[in-house]
């Protein structure tokens, strides 16, 4: 009998959301070959039908909002009102797809006799993370349907019941067999799907540490795309002007939604020294004031980290700030057992970072205030990283905010708003440990498609256009 998994809710370990089987090499390769067989009729399809398909599957995704909502909320661990807020995602998404992304991969004409057209790639792997387990798959999965691809994805195995769901979606949708397969399983599972050679592409969303991996189980095939949406260690800059009372509000937003466990969180906050005291004491006020509980409760704010194994990570990095000389600001300890956790605060006492706690991205409701005295500092603080996917600005002036446009070396930049959260008509993606150049959201069609150049004429043979010493067809012993 092959090996299987269960999924428990993290805020109440007693919650089965079921059990599921580990796909091994051979169930990894039944499942490339059924989304190969039927890659040439889903393909051949055309786009109205494909996008036929998604619609409907947009239509049930928001009817069934408030079922997934929940079962975010159980499996994930997510506060119903960020669960809600994913699952108002999906049918979102398909519409920026099928009006912006497949935009973005129209013929074009270039000129008389020369054009482009794309076509799909093949068999796409989609590597699912934990933190938006419908969302973010279903960023990949959408535009690689709309563009003609077969899917095989494989969700986190933190996951896996909203994983199901959200194949199960499309299926009811009226998806054709094969066309998106689903397998189940942790790294070893990942790898060889990622490995394997009849896969085309692998889109995936998750850590820097195993984007790595990735890049280098692949290395042998070069042809393979991959598409990398990894880490952050994201910065929000407060300058003297600033609207504090905003600020604060974003801030805190940036640093807890999702209990501190998405991409764009903010984990460094750059204050200027005019502000820093005021700033701080009404951050630290706010934070304390969070509201942590069962994640299905009305009015919480926070639910549980995703895993025990998280929250032990988390404490680690917490006792490790204050060994990189971070003075503890706050920490919330609530009284609900782990992973259940509350939101922390340290203050470094210089704009060095050269500690690994403070180089690393660490998953939960966890930031580091450092104080600066203009913007210049500011900016070369935040870019003083190993990664590059968000920050924000927050300045009355946006002349100021203008300055860090092309400078900040990130993928997302926001004035006067939080780090978190993303428009899906816009590209997303970060630089450095974060990301390899393909960024998401409305873009995400273009790393699912190949380009085709044409040159094409409809004039008859000239043989005055022959380059000289060229002889004409027929000419050749004359």
């Amino acid at each position: 009998m092959s090996a299987t998994f269960e999924s428990r809710s993290p805020a109440d370990a007693s919650d089965l959301l079921g059990s599921f089987p580990v796909a091994d090499d051979a169930a990894v390769d039944a499942a490339v070959r059924r989304a190969r067989g039927a890659l040439p009729a889903w393909r051949d399809a055309g786009p109205e039908a494909r996008a036929n398909v998604l619609r409907r599957f947009a239509e049930r995704a928001a009817a069934a909002e408030d079922e997934l909502a929940r079962l975010l909320a159980r499996e994930v661990g997510k506060a119903l009102w960020d669960a809600r807020g994913e699952a108002r995602l999906l049918p979102a998404k398909v519409a920026v797809t099928l009006e912006d992304g497949l935009a973005l991969v129209a013929p074009i004409e270039a000129n008389a006799g020369a054009r482009t057209t794309t076509h799909p790639r093949g068999v796409l792997a989609v590597l699912g993370p934990f933190n938006f387990p419908l969302h973010l798959p279903n960023g990949h999965i959408a535009p690689a349907l709309a563009t003609g691809n077969t899917v095989v994805f494989k969700p986190s195995e933190q996951t896996p019941a909203c994983g199901e769901r959200l194949v199960g979606l499309l299926r009811e949708a009226g998806l054709p067999e094969g066309v998106v397969e689903i397998v189940h399983g942790a790294g070893d599972t990942g790898r060889s799907l990622a490995v394997h050679p009849g896969i085309d592409a692998v889109l995936f969303t998750g850590s820097y540490a195993v984007g790595r991996a990735l890049r280098e189980a692949t290395l042998d095939q070069p042809a393979k795309l991959l598409a990398l949406e990894m880490g952050g260690n994201n910065a929000l800059l407060v300058l003297e002007d600033a609207d504090l009372d905003l600020a604060v509000a974003e801030a805190a937003l940036s640093i807890a939604a999702t209990t501190g466990q998405r991409c764009t969180s903010a984990r460094r906050l750059f204050v200027h020294r005019a502000v820093a005291e005021p700033f701080t004491e009404k951050l630290v006020a706010v934070l304390r004031g969070l509201r942590v509980g069962p994640p299905l409760e009305d009015g919480v704010f926070m639910g549980p980290l995703v895993s025990t194994q998280a929250a032990e990570a988390l404490a680690r990095s917490r006792r490790e700030a204050g060994d990189a000389g971070g003075q503890r600001l706050l920490l919330v300890e609530p009284d609900l057992p782990a992973p259940f956790v509350g939101a922390g605060l340290v203050r470094y006492p210089g704009l060095a970072q050269t500690h690994a706690v403070q180089r690393e991205e660490s998953f939960g409701p966890e930031a580091a205030i450092y104080t600066i005295d203009d913007l210049d500092e500011a900016i070369a603080g935040a870019n003083d990283s190993d990664y590059g996917l968000a920050a924000s600005v927050f300045s009355a002036d946006r002349t100021r905010y203008e300055r860090c446009v092309g400078r900040l070396r990130v993928g997302c930049l926001n004035w006067n708003k939080a780090t978190v959260g993303a428009s899906g008509r816009l590209p997303f993606g970060g630089l450095g440990r974060s990301g390899n150049d393909r960024p998401a959201g409305a873009n995400a069609t273009v790393y699912c498609t190949i380009p085709q150049a044409h040159l094409e004429s409809r004039a008859d043979f000239d043989p005055a256009k022959l380059p000289p010493g060229m002889p004409a067809p027929g000419d050749e012993g004359r």
